[in-house]
């Protein structure tokens, strides 16, 4: 087959992370492969324009801005005109718009996929302005999206969101995969405990939360690591409101795995989330997982493969327990760890969920 994915950037998100595998798995499967850029690469992340270009058959960016330049739909759709692609898979609701107003308005022949990456409408909530964009542009995407074959979402949870707007499309679940996993027993015991927590720096994601737990245990015990970028006034912010001096900001990292090599326990207090892609890649890592019980992250993790808490108190609960258990009994920590990696195994196997694509795009 002849392959076309569109995807708003070559940053090194969760999304563009998971199409390079992607693609790296559709190339040796014999399939003709290209990746089209709609937009620049975000300047804080490692752009992974190199390893796409290394295992791709071709590579293209597009005009800028992305939306309203004119030259950019006409370099797009003379490389849809001249390809001839079978499947166009798009990425980000930017790339399925950019998609969508050249089907609409060319005589563009093709099997339209769209991947769904997560709940796109909880990116806007919290601000006036922002509710107001968020009720006019989803009924556009909601058009956008049943205009085309199939649609890919990462978890249930995305899934059931979706049908909420009454999508007409064929909706099938694909989980993010995960490419490794591995089982390490701990062996000793530890006196002093590594908090982690990677992600975007903002309250969505719960770091307030975890800020305010740690700010109650014993900095002699225990250590915490966060990695991600954020906004410098929500920075600031946090730095006006608690003592950081013990709290180790880390930035964004493109070496996850150093980072889960140094830690023990893996918080993530997110509110909301598609899927929780860290979770799962802190689970692959065989770290202990503690993560908000709300879906889908309570769909992942249960009480024999990590913990799960309504609130801070129980947030800090779990983390005491856990630094008793491992100071005292590292059992009940293994057999979680060993929970963990049969459920990657079974569930997140990316052979599997790779062959699921390639049948989507058959049926499509």
């Amino acid at each position: 087959m002849k392959i076309c994915h569109v995807i708003n950037s070559l940053s090194g998100g969760g999304a563009e992370t998971h199409l390079l595998e992607l693609v790296h798995a559709q190339k040796d499967r014999g399939h003709t492969v290209t990746v089209i850029a709609t937009g620049p690469d975000n300047k804080n992340i490692r752009s992974l324009e190199e390893e796409f270009t290394n295992i791709s058959d071709n590579v293209l960016r597009l005009y800028f801005p992305r939306l309203f330049n004119f030259y950019s739909y006409i370099k797009f759709f003379k490389n849809l005109q001249e390809k001839q692609y079978d499947i166009v898979h798009t990425h980000q609701p930017r790339s399925d718009f950019m998609f969508f107003i050249l089907k609409s308005f060319t005589t563009i022949e093709t099997t339209w996929i769209v991947s769904i990456h997560g709940k796109y409408d909880t990116y806007l909530e919290g601000n006036i302005f922002f509710d107001q964009i968020r009720k006019l542009f989803m009924p556009l995407l909601v058009q956008i999206w049943s205009s085309s074959n199939q649609i890919i979402c990462i978890s249930q949870e995305v899934r059931k969101w979706l049908r909420t707007y009454k999508i007409k499309s064929n909706i099938s679940v694909v989980n993010y995969w995960i490419s490794k996993t591995r089982l390490e027993n701990l062996e000793r015991t530890k006196e002093c405990i590594s908090i982690g927590f990677m992600g975007r720096v903002n309250k969505n994601k719960g770091i307030e939360d975890l800020l305010d737990v740690y700010e109650d245990l014993n900095k002699d015990r225990y250590n915490l690591f966060i990695a991600g970028s954020g906004k410098e006034s929500y920075l600031e912010k946090l730095n006006e409101r608690y003592d950081l001096k013990n709290v180790n900001f880390l930035g964004y990292i493109s070496n996850k795995e150093e980072f889960f090599s140094n830690i023990d326990i893996f918080v993530f207090p997110s509110h909301s989330e598609g899927l929780g892609l860290v979770l799962l890649e802190s689970m692959s890592y065989s770290k202990i997982c503690i993560s908000r019980d709300v879906p889908p992250m309570n769909s992942i993790l249960d009480k024999n493969s990590g913990y799960l808490f309504h609130n801070n108190d129980e947030l800090k609960s779990i983390i005491l327990d856990c630094g008793h258990l491992f100071k005292e009994d590292l059992l009940p920590l293994n057999k979680k760890l060993s929970s963990q990696y049969n459920l990657l195994n079974e569930k997140y196997n990316k052979q599997v969920l790779f062959e699921k694509i390639e049948s989507i795009y058959q049926d499509g």
